[in-house]
């Protein structure tokens, strides 16, 4: 039955990346590999599901009330908070000890809880997107901008270390080598983060650009590889960067949305402050002379700074899909009438459809 479950989330992980999305099932395998490292022996399977499940259960939130730009609300709220994690243990705990778990100490199960929970809430600091760990006191965004919310190393890891405890004799080996990969895998995201944000400084010194704020984040399908953002007043620098090469190749220069006049009208609205307290780096093109089109750099990806795997799936996706680039997910579009009043606001989701507000 163990080694069934670990197929199960091996399974969820591959078809959760043929589906274009890794993350739930992604906190599952991080979720069962930890638990595996600390409880390797078939005595606390009961455990290591506990710790699986809890690992997965913040993101039902998807299942709540709200659609189009307030769906950015209610995913990543209550449910990845720090006060979500320490209630929603206990509340976990109390019905798995009660049903199943009664041979186990009610506070091993609560601790078994709260590690699957707490697991989830940390990996998704760890990602760009963020979440609001201090809720309903704060709506701060935490995000490390580490990882990639997709990435394919991080899974070999995860389903390599599942595969090597779950089919050979070195179980506990396994378990425990893969949660240190795990650690490692971090631990250099963490130096190639802070090593980009000093590259990026060098580079706003050599250019004359007066630094306002600076935003390194991962790039998609590579570990080495950085995009970084340079905000300058009215302007917003991009550049692509990796661990040895710097910042290599010309910056593609953006209008800061937060600085363009015709926009003053829109951050008081709902639609504005939803998009604002979301937006990290908020820019904005002009479609045509009375429609603009305002984007959240953090999911603009262009066709440059990519490291081998990231450059093959690049070509792939645009042998299939000739405008995977100029795709638009997590944007605003709002029509001006002559006076440049606004007149009309879509928005469109993480799967590009527009939505009217």
């Amino acid at each position: 039955m163990t080694g069934l479950c670990d197929l199960v989330n091996i399974v969820l992980c591959l078809a959760g990346f043929i589906g274009g999305s890794l993350d739930t099932p992604t906190h599952g395998l991080i979720g069962r590999l930890v638990a595996r490292s600390l409880w390797p022996e078939k005595t606390q399977t009961g455990l290591v599901r506990v710790v699986t499940v809890c690992s997965l259960l913040p993101d039902l939130d998807v299942l709540f009330p709200g659609e189009g730009l307030e769906g950015l609300v209610t995913h990543r709220g209550m449910s990845h908070s720090l006060l979500g994690v320490v209630v929603g243990a206990g509340v976990v705990a109390g019905l798995v000890h009660w049903m199943a778990l009664r041979h186990h100490r009610f506070c091993r199960v609560y601790l078994a809880s709260f590690l699957g929970l707490l697991l989830h809430v940390f990996f998704d600091v760890v990602t760009s997107y963020g979440t609001v760990i201090f809720a309903p006191f704060s709506n701060y965004r935490a995000s490390l901008d580490l990882w990639f919310i997709i990435d394919p190393y991080l899974d070999a890891i995860l389903i390599a270390s599942l595969l090597v405890g779950w089919l050979t004799r070195f179980k506990k080996q396994g378990y425990r080598l893969g949660t240190g990969l795990l650690v490692f895998y971090l631990l250099l995201a963490v130096v190639v983060t802070g090593v980009g944000h000093g590259q990026v400084r060098d580079w706003a010194k050599t250019q004359g650009i007066t630094v306002d704020r600076v935003v390194v984040m991962p790039t998609p399908f590579s570990p080495l590889h950085r995009r970084g953002m340079v905000v300058c007043g009215d302007r917003v620098y991009w550049m692509p960067m990796s661990l040895f090469g710097g910042v290599y190749g010309d910056a593609v220069v953006y209008d800061s949305a937060l600085s363009d006049a015709r926009l003053q009208t829109l951050w008081p609205l709902r639609a504005g402050e939803i998009y604002g307290w979301f937006a990290r780096v908020p820019v904005v093109r002009s479609l045509t002379a009375n429609t603009l089109l305002v984007q959240d750099l953090q999911f603009v990806v262009l066709s440059e700074g990519f490291g081998w795997l990231g450059a093959w799936v690049a070509r792939l996706a645009v042998d299939h899909w000739p405008s995977v680039f100029d795709r638009r997910n997590f944007a605003l579009e709002v029509q001006l009438d002559a006076q440049q009043r606004i007149l009309h606001i879509f928005y469109f989701d993480q799967n590009g459809e527009r939505h009217a507000l």
